[in-house]
């Protein structure tokens, strides 16, 4: 392994995650054994002063009867040398017992304490660590009993070596899960890296590997890849409607061109000239509604008016629609049904909404034949709230409900009918700003559904 690579490793947010949590749970398993340790040797601490001051106790009141028996047993009974005993006199020189010398520190009727005592044998001597008190005997003397606190030097050095020998392997084990977790993190990383590449190349049909877990990654690449769908959707789109584009004005453009050719070479009159000259306004005309339709389409599409948003209401909307198409349906010998059924209020763009409405109603009036009628329904039950138009024309077929909300499609029932081919996908894209749901309906005629969340 490179220096370069294990740099990499070392700084890899897995790695040092890794490395930082088998670091708290060293520390929590030092911390408990010095909690251990410490509680320990203050239960022995305290189990020792208990031993010393009833020791001491019954020889301060021997000392009252006559012999110091219980002192002298207490010399004679210390195979373990954990027992520092001695007389002192009054002003504090040895008389007898084990201990060399008045230990340093040591006050006279007060509370265990821990000295050094400097304490022989027969062929021996040492400094030996204890517990210890000092108490006055009857007779003025000065009686030394203490306790070795070996055992709590024992207890240190088994948690000192608990933590050596606990601790390395933890630390070897937790270096080695966080190499290894680093490892498999680069390798995903780097799988990604190598796809993004690709992506950044103009591949947009690739996407982030997933290994359907639940690790951060895994979110991570659904969250991307999910953008990435949407970006390829973006760019198909863009790509379509250049070409939709230049074919929808390829056509008027062209007619205008010709129509005026024609009239500059046969026109005989200025009125055949004016005429000449309104075909081809009519044409650009056309022309200029198909670029303003997708220009509004992008508007609401990438602006997201939601600034405008207030409460609004269904039904006077709906009514306002009505009323204002009434004319254009009775020079077709229409009719328009309205039935509001509950008032819904929702939460919106007021002339988004209207514009939406109006849209579809402009629709159903445009391709039902004469004598036929368009029927408007706004309900609200417990389980949804829609408005539904439905018409008495040809319908769609099956398998065009899908495109009629792509830009320019035009089905066959609208292939002799003036238009641009853009409604349909202007109301798709107001609705989707809104959060409702646009469906077309199989059914006689033309349907279709605007579904407001409850």
């Amino acid at each position: 392994m490179s220096s370069a690579r294990l740099i990499d490793w070392i700084w890899n947010s897995t790695f040092r995650y890794t490395v930082a949590l088998f670091a708290a749970i060293a520390a929590t398993i030092m911390l408990s054994l010095v909690f251990a340790y410490v509680t320990t040797s203050r239960e022995l601490v305290s189990l020792l002063d208990g031993l010393i001051i009833q020791e001491s106790d019954a020889i301060v009141a021997q000392s009252t009867e006559g012999p110091l028996t219980i002192y002298e047993e207490r010399l004679r009974q210390d195979p373990r040398r954990y027992k520092p005993t001695g007389l002192f006199s009054a002003s504090g020189e040895r008389i007898s017992g084990n201990i060399v010398e008045w230990p340093a520190g040591l006050e006279v009727d007060r509370a265990p304490i821990q000295v050094n005592i400097d304490r022989f044998g027969p062929d021996w001597r040492m400094i030996q660590p204890s517990r210890a008190l000092a108490r006055r005997l009857a007779d003025g003397r000065i009686v030394v009993v203490g306790w070795s606190t070996k055992d709590n030097e024992q207890t240190a050095l088994v948690v000192e070596r608990g933590l050596i020998f606990g601790l390395l392997p933890a630390f070897l084990l937790g270096l080695a899960a966080s190499l290894l977790f680093a490892v498999r993190s680069q390798r995903r990383i780097r799988e990604m890296q190598l796809r993004a590449a690709d992506i950044v190349a103009g591949d947009l049909t690739q996407r982030l590997p997933i290994r359907n877990s639940e690790d951060p990654l895994d979110k991570l690449a659904l969250i991307v890849n999910g953008m990435l769908e949407e970006i390829q959707t973006l760019v198909e789109n863009l790509a379509g409607i250049g070409d939709d584009i230049a074919h929808d004005l390829r056509t008027p453009l062209a007619r205008v061109r010709i129509g005026l050719e024609r009239a500059r070479r046969t026109a005989g009159s200025v009125d055949d000239l004016h005429g000449a000259i309104d075909r081809g306004i009519s044409g650009l005309d056309h022309a200029i509604s198909i670029v303003n339709a997708l220009l509004r389409i992008r508007e609401i599409e990438q602006t997201r008016r939601l600034a405008a948003f207030d409460d609004v209401s269904m039904a006077e909307i709906i009514e306002e629609v009505a009323e204002l198409y009434e004319p254009f349906a009775e020079e077709k010998n229409l009719t328009i049904n309205v039935g509001v059924k509950a008032d819904i209020i929702v939460r919106g763009d007021r002339d988004l909404l209207f514009e939406t409405i109006a849209n579809l109603v402009d629709n159903a009036v445009k391709f039902t034949p004469p004598g036929g009628s368009v029927d408007l329904l706004l309900s609200s039950t417990e389980t949804e709230r829609l408005f539904r138009i439905s018409d008495t024309g040809p319908g769609v077929a099956d398998n065009e409900r899908d495109l009629l909300v792509q830009r320019f499609y035009r089905s066959d029932r609208s292939r002799h009918t003036k238009g641009i081919g853009l409604g349909l996908t202007l109301v798709a894209a107001i609705v989707r700003l809104h959060g409702f749901r646009f469906d077309i309906v199989p059914a006689e005629g033309f349907t279709a559904e605007i579904a407001f969340p409850s």
